[in-house]
């Protein structure tokens, strides 16, 4: 049988022989049943591709107070984000998708998000609603809905300045008005420079203001409570000196400004109409904030006491940091170097935290379970983002609303930081407590036994008291005995009145350095056993104490004589003072016991002399009684006197100053017996060499008349600028018209210039000595006075002619007055020509 010309052959061979009996069908039918199977199975295809949009939001009245439209949007995403309104709506429908989680979360700066949303108003009215994209970190919310036949476009976000927006409200949303009975189609357009979140809605007026309400209102209360806790912790880390709590606070604190700038906060209410620095003060912000933390990860997982490797990975995620952050800002927005280099520095990050905390573990560093957790929390965020980004991980760690609670767990975390932190500190304060109290009582130990020991030195310092009274009384009598032997001499017409003073005034000088140290010893600043080292003139110290040796000797008709080397040096570092009181005690003691004898005051090298030190040898002999080994022995200790000694005046003390002042020195004294047949007392010093520029004075301050001279011409040569100086001054101050030289050949050339009455001359000079000089002034200009000036005593050379010389000698430092006298003396006493007519030229 033939069905419409249907052989059943074809039916056989078909889709649905399988679904269908073939024995049920007739031949001739089977052809006209095949065609409207065909267009069911079709309209079953596309009813369920249909199916797969989403379906038409339908408002049965206007009374809606919320409602969330993530069920009724379709997204588009353009990947390049340069689509505009024409080129979406002219898409087809199959390019539209529903609208899940990961739509509502943007992962790249570069693309847009197109949501469409049908509506249908069946309400009897007109209905008018908000749309809340629900998001404060979209720069870029566009929305398009049609107006009266044209699409109308409005604008929200940081990327427009403010006063373009539809609402310049922070926090933005869209009115749309839905006519009633009518279906209306919505395109909201969502782009921005930063990743976010959002939860689109539908709110009523009031709801809106609701919701602006409540964020606004939490974000006042959170960044109160944050930023109070932050200042408290800055001002305790500060105070207490606690870098860990400081570093966390000021991370913290970044933070708290990277959401109030992101939530707008900045932009709507400092900068309104500069999106770009919005921007790029988030884009800094945000590197701040992370290197912060990592400035408060070095601190919190010590990586001070980790090897420098660890410091090094550290410091390289901070510098990362900042380049990253420096590339964002110059590179174009959405560039994908841009992109992949932050996740690369993400994944560096978490690796070189991982190395670092198990490094310190490494070292046994005493990590406690805080340090595990804030370490893990870290790791933990950073692999959430790492994972939602490449599509691993379902759940958003973007905010899309409350984005002030993000602060929370920080502050949460500050909380416990800051309440250990001070808990440390408290637990430091008692520990140094605990260690002060040791201390006082340590102290109250050392006190005690100082306190004894104070005990036995002042016994022994009242005892050194009633010595040192008695040694002072005992040295004051030599300096007496030589102004009474003036005294005598000028009586008896012996010296001149003027050599009389000037002795009288020097005893007089040393007499008044006694009694400084008694007063010294009074206001309880004395040192008994410290020296005053200083350089000198040797010679002109020896000098002074052989003429207080021989008016001491005078005293018993003794006979005195002074051998002094020609080898010793001109000047040495010592305590003059102290050595004078040595030599003038043991003359005053050989004066004592001679008379009509003879004492001899003797200082050569000594023998122990070493490489950079001079050894000199100070003898005094005489004629007396002489010292037995007996009495040696108890004229070493205080007050203790020879059998010879009855009779005499004293009280034993002479000796016994010698020898503790010697110790001090380094040196001992010996007795030996002399060749003259009394006693020898001698010892050796070794002293420092001294160079004249180290010297302060060429002379020693004395009175003298103000006698102000006529501007006589006076030539100073002398190698050193010391003595130049203080001469000039000294010549200059009493009306002398001075001029300087350091050798013979410049004194030479200005002799040859200028006229001169005097010249002042040294001895011993690099080059020329003062003789040279001599021999030619003598031979050029005869009439000429000269005076020699020197550390040493006249050295003549062998070859000059006797009758060459100065016509006067004076050894450094003389006082004053002999050094002034002797200048008026020999301008004033010779009437002698200048050696020329010429003046001397300016």
């Amino acid at each position: 049988m033939v069905a419409n010309g249907c052989p059943t052959a074809q039916i056989e061979g078909t889709l649905l022989s399988s679904f269908w009996p073939i024995h049920a069908l007739h031949p001739d039918c089977s052809r006209s049943l095949v065609k409207p199977l065909l267009w069911v199975i079709i309209l079953c295809l596309s009813v369920a591709s249909l199916s797969s949009r989403a379906e038409t939001m339908t408002l049965e009245d206007c009374e809606a107070d919320k409602l969330v439209l993530q069920p009724w949007l379709s997204a588009l995403e353009d990947g390049s984000g340069r689509m505009d309104l024409s080129a979406v709506t002219a898409l087809p429908t199959t390019a539209w998708e529903d609208v899940t989680a990961r739509h509502l979360t943007t992962t790249q700066k570069s693309s847009a998000l197109w949501l469409q949303l049908n509506v249908r108003n069946n309400a009897p009215r007109e209905c008018r609603f908000w749309l809340f994209p629900g998001t404060a970190k979209a720069r870029d919310m566009s929305l398009f809905q049609r107006e009266d036949g044209a699409w109308v476009a409005q604008y929200a976000g940081a990327h427009y300045p403010l006063n373009e927006w539809e609402n310049p409200i922070r926090l933005p949303a869209f009115p749309v008005v839905l006519a009633a009975q009518q279906e209306q189609t919505i395109y909201l357009r969502m782009a921005s420079d930063l990743r976010f979140s959002m939860q689109p809605m539908l709110l009523s007026h009031d709801r809106l203001l609701s919701e602006r309400m409540a964020e606004s209102l939490a974000d006042g209360v959170v960044f109160g409570i944050v930023l109070l806790l932050v200042l408290f912790s800055l001002a305790a880390g500060y105070i207490l000196r606690l870098p860990l709590l400081f570093a966390h606070a000021m991370s913290v604190l970044s933070y708290v400004l990277l959401v109030a700038l992101i939530a707008g906060y900045g932009f709507v209410y400092l900068w309104p109409g500069n999106p770009q620095l919005d921007l790029i003060l988030i884009e800094i912000t945000g590197a701040l904030t992370r290197f912060l933390v990592f400035v408060y990860l070095r601190i919190l997982l010590m990586v001070r006491k980790q090897p420098a490797l660890s410091g090094y990975l550290m410091t390289l995620c901070q510098i990362m940091i900042v380049l990253v952050a420096l590339g964002n800002l110059m590179l174009p927005p959405g560039s994908l170097l841009a992109q992949a280099a932050a996740e690369l520095v993400r994944l560096f990050t978490v690796g070189v935290l991982l190395w670092v905390l198990v490094t310190g573990i490494r070292q046994g560093l005493r990590y406690g379970w805080f340090v595990y957790l804030v370490t893990s929390l870290v790791i933990i965020q950073s692999l959430a983002f790492l994972a939602f980004h490449q599509g691993l991980f379902p759940v958003s760690p973007y905010e899309y609303s409350w984005f002030s609670v993000s602060t929370l767990p920080g502050a949460a975390l500050l909380t416990y930081t800051l309440v250990s932190q001070i808990a440390l500190s408290r637990r430091r304060e008692k520990q140094a407590l605990d260690d002060i109290e040791r201390l006082k009582q340590t102290e109250q130990e050392r006190l005690a036994h100082q306190v004894d020991s104070r005990t036995t030195q002042l016994r022994e310092s009242l005892n050194a008291q009633g010595f040192l009274l008695a040694r002072i009384s005992h040295d004051l009598r030599a300096p007496m005995q030589g102004v009474v032997s003036s005294a005598r001499q000028l009586r008896q017409n012996g010296v001149s009145a003027q050599e009389a003073s000037r002795n009288i005034e020097r005893f007089a000088s040393q007499q008044l350095e006694l009694i400084d140290e008694l007063l010294e010893f009074s206001s309880s600043e004395l040192r008994q056993k410290e020296l005053m080292i200083a350089p000198g003139y040797l010679f002109g110290f020896l000098d002074d104490v052989q003429l207080q040796g021989r008016l001491l000797a005078q005293s018993n008709a003794n006979h005195f004589e002074s051998i002094l080397s020609s080898d010793l040096p001109t000047l040495v570092n010592a305590d003059f003072r102290r050595l004078r009181q040595v030599l003038v005690n043991l003359l005053a003691n050989a004066a004592k016991f001679t008379r009509n004898g003879q004492i001899r005051f003797t200082v050569e090298p000594g023998a122990t002399a070493a490489a950079d030190r001079v050894a000199l040898r100070f003898c005094v002999e005489d004629s007396g009684r002489g010292v037995s080994a007996v009495d040696w022995e108890r004229l070493t200790r205080p007050f203790g006197r020879g059998d010879n000694a009855s009779g005499e005046k004293g009280v034993g003390l002479g000796l016994f100053i010698v020898k503790q002042m010697l110790e001090r020195m380094g040196s001992q004294l010996e007795l030996e017996k002399s060749s003259l047949g009394g006693a020898a007392f001698s010892f050796e010093l070794l002293l420092d060499p001294a160079g004249e520029q180290e010297v302060e004075q060429s002379f020693i301050e004395s009175y003298e008349a103000s006698v102000v001279d006529n501007g006589s011409h006076v030539l100073v040569v002398d190698d050193s600028p010391m003595v130049r100086d203080t001469l000039s001054d000294l010549l200059g101050g009493y009306g002398y018209d001075v001029v300087s030289c350091e050798d013979v050949d410049q004194a030479l050339e200005s002799l040859q210039n200028n006229a001169f009455e005097l010249i002042i001359c040294d001895q011993s000079m690099p080059g020329k000595s003062g003789w040279v000089l001599l021999e030619q002034v003598r031979r050029r200009w005869p009439q000429l006075q000269m005076m020699l000036y020197s550390g040493i005593p006249p050295r003549r050379p062998e070859q000059l002619a006797p009758s060459i010389d100065f016509d006067s000698y004076l050894l450094k430092p003389a006082t004053s007055g002999d050094l002034l006298g002797q200048v008026r003396h020999l301008l004033h006493s010779h009437s002698r020509e200048p050696a020329r007519n010429k003046r001397r030229s300016v």
